[in-house]
């Protein structure tokens, strides 16, 4: 029998926290906050507003939590390795740069406490983080850059020696590696579910099925046309991220959506999850190509993700690629069945750096580079707070200018050849 024969191509999360289909109450005429996108970045904006006494209505093109918010690993930190110390400094200049870093610290406690006073029930565990070595010089780089963060940024890390590299993951494959204790796991599905449900009690309408086909300006505000009627709205905010449409189109030329999709096993035996995760983080390693990884809450199962075969959702292509990369890991599983492939849309900025604030009247949260779970529910926060004007949403990214390039409308054409070349430079050890 295949390793394939019973795979179901739905998100794993799904399972304990399956989507509904719900008919949402119809949507007022007027609102003082319309928010585009009910994933983290929407919901976490509303929750903001509606504390504060502001009617809001989020819009969600299709089901409540069918975007990459249900669809990612459920994996938070602050990604400081998109573009590195030297990258940032070399990009935003030394202040900005140590201000980001600075700043990112603080991702993954923002959305612990947000748990924690909201009481969700979804498994957050503060596991910390294994970054394996995949090269020598790889890791000689990791212990360069942990020690200017350590200085600039108050970060804490752990670099793990090769000969160390088993008490953190059961494979030959890394010479050494470096533990971030701060970063952490969660259930995605289970995450959503409590944001929307605080998010509701705080007063505001987070309406399924309800796409956004159209923005107009007024001299009061905003005329929003959906398919279930047409809504004026003092302010709108876009939080679209990797599904960001022609429906604005400035902010659509300034991301980039790629295709992440991930992998999980059937449950295993205890002791083989105990040889392979020993430690239970996240996981990730140093290839271009990116690849994560890490168990199942429940500790049961192996979840692997890592970059979609092409733009278009197959989740069988995906599996078969992604289950090579993974027994390259961890060739103990090489007769293990594959239960569950899925995929989302994330989206890349040109400066590999979030973005929020305001254009043309439009507030805006988005670009979170494939690190979505901690970065949209921070920006997310801040979104709402710069909308009230209180003071409370500035950020250091604030200073980074939102860039695109020219000719470039929304379509990463490019994106294709530029991972086929990551993936020859990763088996080239560049």
């Amino acid at each position: 029998m295949s390793v394939f024969s019973q795979m179901k191509n739905l998100p794993y999360w799904w399972e304990e926290a399956p989507r509904r289909d719900e008919v949402g109450p119809e949507p007022p005429k007027q609102i003082d906050v319309l928010i585009v996108g009910a994933g983290f970045s929407g919901l976490c904006t509303a929750r903001v507003l509606a504390k504060a006494g502001k009617s809001v209505l989020v819009c969600e093109a299709g089901l409540i939590g069918t975007g990459a918010s249900t669809r990612n690993g459920g994996m938070l930190g602050p990604s400081f390795h998109k573009l590195g110390v030297a990258g940032l400094k070399a990009r935003h200049g030394k202040d900005t740069a140590y201000a980001i870093l600075r700043e990112s610290v603080g991702f993954v406690d923002f959305v612990a406490g947000l748990i924690d006073s909201e009481n969700i029930e979804c498994e957050f565990h503060r596991s910390g983080r294994f970054r394996g070595a995949l090269r020598p010089s790889h890791y000689e780089q990791m212990a360069r850059e942990i020690e200017l963060l350590k200085s600039e940024a108050g970060v804490e890390g752990e670099m793990i020696p090769r000969g160390q590299v088993r008490d953190e993951i059961g494979t030959d494959r890394f010479h050494g590696g470096l533990v971030y204790p701060m970063d952490a796991g969660l259930h995605p599905g289970k995450y959503h579910d409590g944001l929307v449900g605080c998010v509701r009690a705080a007063g505001a309408t987070v309406a399924a099925e309800t796409p956004v086909t159209n923005i107009a300006r007024t001299p009061w505000g905003f005329r929003v046309t959906t398919p279930r009627g047409v809504i004026e709205a003092g302010q709108v905010a876009i939080c679209t991220n990797g599904y960001t449409s022609n429906i604005t189109p400035w902010h659509r030329r300034r991301l980039m959506p790629l295709r992440s999709a991930i992998i999980a096993t059937e449950p295993l035996a205890p002791e083989l999850i105990q040889q392979l995760m020993p430690t239970r983080r996240m996981y990730g390693d140093s290839r271009r190509v990116v690849a994560y990884y890490r168990t199942s809450p429940d500790g049961k199962r192996i979840l692997f993700g890592g970059r979609a075969v092409g733009p278009g959702d197959k989740p069988a292509a995906n599996a078969r690629a992604l289950r090579g990369f993974m027994l390259e890991i961890f060739p103990e599983l090489g007769d293990t069945a594959i239960t569950h492939s899925w995929s989302g849309l994330v989206a890349y900025t040109f400066d590999h750096a979030p973005h929020s604030g305001e254009q043309d009247g439009m507030y805006y949260a988005m670009g979170y580079c494939g690190s979505g779970v901690a970065r949209a529910s921070y920006f997310g926060h801040k979104l709402g707070h710069k909308i009230l004007g209180d003071g409370e949403g500035e950020t250091a990214f604030d200073r980074l200018a939102f860039e695109t390039r020219p000719f470039y409308t929304g379509n990463p054409w490019f994106l294709p050849a530029v991972i086929r070349w990551h993936r020859v430079a990763d088996k080239l050890g560049l």
